[in-house]
Order: structure tokens, then sequence, then C-alpha cells
């Protein structure tokens, strides 16, 4: 895959990896039977809002399933879609203009975490199973939550014993195969920290399958019963 590291494909092959193919499967099942649950579980406090979000900013938006149901449940006005695979781009797009949303979706191919200064805060900034995907916790996620002036939803790999031998079989898998992906497992009370030092509290702490959710605002207190632990 001839491109710099720096170029969206050149992002821990997220180009190559998350192709046209995969990307129009994925896009396919939306249209089909809706948003998977552990999206919807992700996205549950914000179609809970008593009024619509303004606007959010889907970071590794795939095949758009996120904010596309946000969108046509009517929970959100808004909605610009980010990923560095150009496969997702188009399919996310092409699911938009089947849903009659074109006029209130925006899509960019692109690494969001070296580019985040040209997009716009959003009332609600969603990363769906984006973090596993990323080397640089610290960089993407901090520039994720600088972008939020309401919410921050995110889903990401549970860290125990099982959860890191499925990590480590998708990495041998890809070595194995001359592929430069690999997935990673960061730290929850790293992920906590960095939303803690932009100014954001849990909703929502929960755990779903092989996924933790993790839902902050602006404004709230911290649910009770919640240990900041890995589970």
């Amino acid at each position: 895959m001839p491109s710099s590291c720096c170029a969206p494909s050149g992002i821990n092959d997220l180009d190559g990896t998350f192709d046209a193919a995969s990307a129009a499967k994925e896009a396919k099942r939306f249209l089909k039977r809706g948003a998977v649950r552990r999206t919807l579980r992700l996205i549950r406090p914000l179609l809970a809002q008593p009024a619509p979000l303004a606007s959010v900013l889907d970071i590794g938006c795939g095949a758009g399933a996120a904010h596309h149901e946000l969108l046509r449940r009517g929970a959100a006005t808004l909605a610009v879609g980010v990923d560095a695979s150009a496969g997702y781009i188009t399919s996310a797009a092409h699911n938009a203009a089947v849903l009659g949303l074109r006029e209130r979706t925006r899509y960019h191919q692109l690494d969001f975490a070296l580019d985040a200064a040209q997009f716009e805060p959003a009332a609600a900034v969603v990363m769906d199973r984006v973090l596993c995907c990323y080397p640089n916790l610290e960089q993407l996620l901090r520039a994720a939550a600088e972008r939020s002036t309401r919410f921050l939803a995110l889903s990401f790999p549970r860290n125990n014993w099982w959860a890191r031998l499925i990590g480590f079989a998708v990495n041998t898998f890809s070595a194995m195969g001359h592929g430069s992906y690999r997935f990673y497992i960061h730290p929850e009370p790293e992920i906590l920290r960095i939303a803690y030092a932009a100014g954001l509290l849990p909703v929502e702490l929960s755990t779903f399958g092989f996924w933790r959710i993790a839902v902050f605002a602006r404004t709230a207190p911290k649910p009770a019963g919640e240990t900041l632990q890995s589970s």
C-alpha cells in the first residue's frame, strides 16, 4: 500500500484492511436490519435526550450505522462522518442517500487525529470500535474529546485475558498474511484519564460482551458502583 504513514490509507493499514467489500457488506446489513446491538447500546444515552442533538461527529464511522441511526430516529440534526477507509466512506455516503439523509450528512476520508483542527465542535462525538484500531490513544482520544461540547461515546475492547488472547490471534493472523494492521487494547484507566482531562465525566460505564461502553458528558456525576478499572 504505497502511502506515507501520515496519509489516511497509511494509518495501521485501515484503508486496506477495511476495504470496499467489507464496507459494502456492513452497509447492506444495516439497511436490512438496522444498527447492531452494541451500537444501539452505545448511542442509547444520545437517543434518550429530550431534544435532537444539533450535530454529531462520528469518528471512524465505518458504514455510518451510529449516526444514521441517530439521524433517522430524530435524535440528531446533522452528522459528519470521518474514516480512514475509502470503502467505508463510500458506503456510508451511499446509505445516507438511500435513507434520504444526503443533505444532513458530510463525509471525510482522513486521519482525524492529524486533522482534527479542521472540524467544528459537535454536540456528540462518537467512536464505535475505533480506539482498538489506532496506535496512539492519547493523540486520537484527546482530539476527539476536545471536539465534544456535550457528549463523548466510546466502545473499546475489554482488557482481560481472553480479550487479549483474541487480540493476539488477530495480530498473529494479520502478520502471517504479511499485513500491517494491528489490533490494540488500550488500558481503560488511560481512556478515562484523557476524558477527565478534557472536562468529561462518565454517565455510563458498562460491558457488552467483548466491548466496554463508555459515554461521557460535560456535566454529570460519576455513576455509582462503577470502578475505574477494566473488567
